[in-house]
């Protein structure tokens, strides 16, 4: 119990913090040599294949780098480069399936962070640690996502998707279909909480099955995309496989927000 709690704590401070997620006002799409109305410089993309972003700034733009003047031409690693400037503002390169080249910002004196209130839980819920079962692919393939802020001509963005969770909740089986983060995976899901209980999008859970494929799906551990905080991120949506008859009351419901 103590350790999720300190994780609701460290949940709610993470998504007000710097680069948090309640603070980001922009993801640009970086195709060409642009200036963006969030922040100075001229923005381009790397080659088509590689992370990352190159931005040129002269003295006037006062953008930074680590408290250094950024003057000239910079290439920006995705996910480590902070761009920032006087103004509160701080940037980044970053991506995700099928668009190399994002540039992200943030404004640490953004409205969404004056109404931002609290980060709402469900009551620590023991019934819903559920144990599973990993089945691996034979092959590695992807699975396409449908993301939230993608237009309809674009049918939806492929991930890595290692495999199926084998699992039953209420006397129902569920073939989970998780995605590939880094060295674990993420269960995007809905239930019948969302919309009415919890954020309408559902939400999402980070599982790590052991070498023999059992795997616990701690429900209370279930945390709101980042798009719940911000509608400039595109989320990925819970394929029909993982959308729950029950109600999943457990881990985080919803952000509450100040009324304007």
């Amino acid at each position: 119990m103590e350790n999720w709690l300190k994780w609701q704590r460290s949940r709610e401070a993470a998504l007000v913090g710097p680069l948090g997620d309640v603070s980001l006002i922009a993801m640009h799409d970086i195709t060409q040599e642009i200036k963006v109305a969030e922040i100075s410089g001229i923005w381009s993309p790397t080659a088509v294949n590689d992370t990352g972003l190159q931005v040129e700034a002269n003295e006037e733009d006062a953008l930074f780098i680590q408290g250094e003047a950024l003057i000239g031409r910079y290439s920006i690693v995705a996910d480590e480069t902070i761009v920032t400037d006087d103004q509160g503002h701080s940037a980044m390169a970053t991506s995700q399936p099928e668009s190399n080249h994002l540039l992200a910002i943030w404004d640490e004196n953004c409205e969404a962070l004056q109404r931002f209130e609290a980060l709402e839980h469900f009551d620590y819920n023991e019934q819903l640690i559920v144990e599973g079962h990993f089945v691996k692919d034979e092959e590695q393939q992807t699975f396409t996502f449908t993301h939230t802020s993608d237009d309809q001509s674009l049918q939806g963005r492929n991930h890595v998707s290692p495999g199926v969770i084998m699992m039953t909740l209420d006397g129902q089986e569920y073939r989970l279909r998780p995605f590939a983060a880094e060295d674990y995976y993420i269960v995007v899901f809905r239930d019948a909480t969302s919309g009415v209980e919890s954020y309408e999008m559902g939400r999402m859970l980070v599982v790590k099955p052991a070498m023999d494929g059992s795997v616990t799906l701690d429900f209370n551990y279930a945390f709101l995309p980042p798009c719940a905080s911000s509608h400039h991120f595109n989320c990925p949506m819970p394929p029909f496989s993982n959308r729950f008859t029950a109600k999943i009351n457990a881990g985080e419901k919803n952000i509450r927000w100040a009324i304007k």
